[in-house]
């Protein structure tokens, strides 16, 4: 733009000291008679010369026009540029640049080919939609799911009809953000992954086939079910046996029986948990009631009285209402609780244990502390984990299976609530549960 401007100028001025001259020659050397001739002779000559330097000017604008027209389309060939020394430069630089964005057209189309390729190896569903719900790339697999061969550029409402699918895929073009959730259609479990790109504003979902690990998950739960009914009975017998006749040995063969004895007791342990999450696990229901957490939490002090005063240790409990009631499974929280505080005075020598309930908006909050060994940071993240034991000679030598906080989470999980633990060495453990406040009726 700026050089036709110059062009323009150019021409006008050219044209306007040509028409200057013609003016003052006419005056001073032709006469008056003479005048409409000479005038209009040196104008036309003067009309020739700008135009044909206008043409010149324009020429090679026209062409670069051109060429930069070519380039936007993606031809991306040698151009050729005119002998005008004012000129050759940037046709000289254009030439330049159109090399290089083939260069980097040609490396994107290798890149984006390398990409499809992966994709359509991959068995699971992909698709990446942009933020208008437009299906912009999928793969073989996504396209065997919906049934449909046609889908690029189609809007995802008109392309995927599984109800299930359709309802979280609508969910997160409604509101995008990266998440999985598991989903369940024609007899068939799935993760559904989301990742959303606020750069590109665009989606990409992956659907993965999870029925086979749901199955052997099912088949491991029944096993130990089952396996954990079928042990407890001998263990319970051998047990009894035991009690029989340990008041007839000396005090030698007593000390074998007392290994015996806890060995066995530790085993029934280990089976009972095993028992109590298998049903847990089985059986998501919840017989909920208005619990008084004044009373609740008075029933669980008298539980473990006898224990915390023989270890002389404290209990300590504080509401700020207390008067207040949630609504609950009661036995199932009573396992809660009994877990946490078993644990608690377990790894505590001296000191309090303290637990705090307090009703807010959204959660009552109940905060079970103790002042006792603690836990080193990287074990946190597994303390929930199924037979996960921070120190397993202390938890041998005190009975512990590694399952009673895998049970008070999943309890936790089915009120919809939430617990976190937080912990250092030698300052207590602390957990804090928080459970929706649910309305009565």
């Amino acid at each position: 733009m700026k050089l036709l401007n110059k062009a323009i100028r150019t021409f006008s001025i050219i044209f306007i000291l040509y028409a200057v001259l013609a003016f003052v020659i006419i005056i001073h050397f032709i006469p008056y008679s003479s005048l409409l001739l000479g005038m209009s002779i040196l104008t036309i000559i003067a009309f020739l010369i700008s135009v044909f330097y206008s043409y010149s000017i324009t020429k090679p604008i026209d062409k670069l026009a051109e060429q930069i027209e070519k380039i936007s389309e993606g031809e991306f060939t040698e151009f050729q540029y005119p002998l005008n020394r004012h000129y050759s430069k940037i046709f000289s630089n254009l030439n330049e640049i159109s090399n290089k964005l083939q260069q980097y057209n040609t490396k994107l189309s290798k890149r984006k080919e390398g990409f499809n390729i992966i994709i359509e190896s991959i068995k699971e569903a992909i698709w990446i939609q942009n933020e208008k719900g437009m299906i912009r790339t999928y793969n073989t697999s996504f396209a065997s799911l919906v049934q449909i061969k046609d889908i690029k550029n189609q809007y995802f409402w008109n392309v995927i009809r599984i109800k299930v699918l359709y309802d979280i895929v609508d969910k997160y073009f409604k509101n995008p953000q990266s998440k999985t959730e598991e989903i369940e259609f024609d007899s068939k479990h799935f993760l559904c992954s989301t990742s959303h790109s606020e750069f590109s504003r665009e989606t990409v979902f992956i659907l993965y086939d999870i029925t086979e690990f749901r199955q052997l998950e099912a088949i491991k739960k029944d096993f130990v079910l089952n396996v954990s009914h079928e042990l407890r009975t001998p263990l319970t017998s051998i047990k009894g046996y035991l009690e029989t006749f340990e008041d007839d040995l000396d005090e030698k063969n007593k000390s074998y029986v007392e290994i015996i004895k806890r060995n066995t007791e530790r085993l029934i342990h280990i089976v009972n948990d095993l028992l109590t999450l298998s049903r847990l696990e089985h059986d998501n229901s919840l017989e909920t009631e208005a619990i008084r957490v004044n009373d609740f939490l008075d029933n669980i002090s008298h539980i473990f009285a006898h224990r915390i005063n023989e270890k002389g240790l404290k209990l300590v409990i504080k509401q700020n209402n207390p008067e207040y009631e949630i609504r609950a499974d009661v036995y199932k929280l009573e396992q809660v609780f009994i877990n946490l505080i078993d644990n608690a005075i377990k790894y505590t020598d001296e000191g309090e244990i303290k637990i705090i309930a307090e009703n807010g908006t959204n959660y009552f909050k109940f905060i079970i502390s103790d002042s006792g060994s603690g836990i080193a940071a990287e074990h946190l993240s597994r303390l929930f984990e199924r037979f996960y034991v921070v120190d397993k000679s202390r938890s041998r030598r005190m009975g512990g299976t590694g399952l009673g906080l895998s049970i008070v989470k999943h309890i936790i999980n089915l009120h919809n609530g939430i617990i976190e633990v937080e912990s250092e060495i030698g300052e207590g453990t602390t957990f804090i549960i928080k459970l929706p406040i649910v309305q009565n009726g």
